[in-house]
């Protein structure tokens, strides 16, 4: 049997409306980019899910049971992508999220056996963060992060990594995705008098803090997730966003990269493929987690196909396996090297420090 004896059917779960939209739209585009370009004979079924868990979950067992997938990838956001693990269990169909937590693959023993993840982890994301503050002289800062588990899970860390570094938290403030103003939150941060606040939230709604904190004239370090890198966030928060902190992944500004850097020339691949078909300066790191989920396929299709045909239980159990064992693949974000411990793959050297810097990101020395 060949990798293209038979075609694959993948359901593609996304958030292209609601408040995840930004991110989801942008996740599709890099599904497309990469399709265009796989060797690999593939069925897209792609459903959105509005940014609400409870849709995540029926349509991923629509998916599985109706439409007999072989694989999903999908959700954007953390909620729905925490829904969507029992589905997938039951289902015995691997999925690969693009969603950020941890908490999605570790332990990868259980349900989590059926999910993998292209997004860095939120400590490779917040360790270069909380070591950048200490090395400037940061001694207390506060947190302000979206009220769901996103924000639960980064609020946790940051206690973590702040204890390591040293940092004492001197607030920390909440919000809902669907609010329209953090003023409150923002003047308790304020009457703090941090030396740095985090925002841990992602698109339109990480510009909220952002511009609160620039009217109230805080003048300290302002230091946002990767969710706050691209599209809404940039839009709305305009000049503001100057000289704001962020993680750097090469697809941010892949000319940064020393020549030598061994995601250079896939994180360049991805770009310049992505913006020969949205043009240019489009490129972002949604699409191209979407970018690397399809490309995990492509790999690990043809090894699934010499044990059993796609539609099949034997198959979708003969992928997971294969997804799971996946070395040195080189994609956007990195490079993969997958284990039965480790769904996500990629390790600390696919992100750094960058600051915004006359519109574009910059590699931080």
């Amino acid at each position: 049997m060949t990798a293209q004896a038979q075609q694959a059917t993948i359901g593609v779960v996304l958030s292209t409306t609601g408040p995840a939209a930004s991110l989801g739209i942008l996740e599709k585009n890099g599904v497309a980019t990469a399709a265009d370009q796989s060797a690999q004979k593939l069925r897209l079924i792609h459903v959105d899910d509005a940014s609400d868990p409870s849709e995540a979950t029926r349509l991923t067992r629509k998916l599985i049971t109706e439409d007999k997938v072989d694989a999903i990838i999908g959700t954007t956001g953390t909620p729905g992508a925490l829904a969507m693990i029992g589905v997938v269990a039951e289902g015995r169909t691997p999925v690969i999220s693009l969603a950020p937590a941890n908490i999605l693959v570790t332990p990868a023993e259980g349900p989590k056996r059926w999910v993998f993840k292209t997004t860095t982890n939120d400590d490779h994301e917040g360790r270069p963060l909380f070591q950048h503050m200490k090395a400037h002289g940061v001694k207390n800062l506060a947190f302000v992060g979206f009220s769901d588990s996103y924000g639960e899970q980064w609020v946790k860390m940051s206690r973590q990594l702040a204890s390591e570094n040293q940092l004492q938290i001197v607030a920390e403030e909440r919000y809902a995705r669907t609010d329209t103003s953090v003023a409150s939150q923002v003047l308790k941060i304020v009457s703090k008098t941090p030396d740095a606040v985090v925002i841990a939230a992602s698109g339109g709604g990480a510009a909220m803090p952002l511009l609160e904190l620039r009217k109230r004239g805080f003048k300290g370090r302002i230091y946002v997730t990767l969710g706050a890198t691209f599209g809404d966030f940039i839009k709305l928060a305009g000049a503001e966003a100057e000289g704001i902190y962020a993680p750097f992944a090469a697809v941010m500004n892949v000319g940064q990269l020393p020549q030598g850097d061994p995601g250079r020339k896939s994180a360049t691949d991805f770009v310049q493929a992505y913006e020969g078909k949205f043009g240019a300066n489009t490129a972002n790191i949604f699409a191209g987690s979407a970018w690397d989920a399809v490309k995990l396929l492509d790999m690990a299709l043809p090894v699934a196909a010499k044990s059993a045909a796609p539609g099949t239980p034997e198959f979708r159990e003969a992928l997971r396996t294969a997804l799971e064992n996946l070395k040195e693949l080189a994609a956007s974000r990195g490079v993969y090297n997958t284990s039965p411990t480790d769904h996500t793959g990629l390790d600390a050297s696919a992100l750094r420090v960058g600051r915004y810097a006359q519109g574009r990101w910059v590699l931080e020395n």
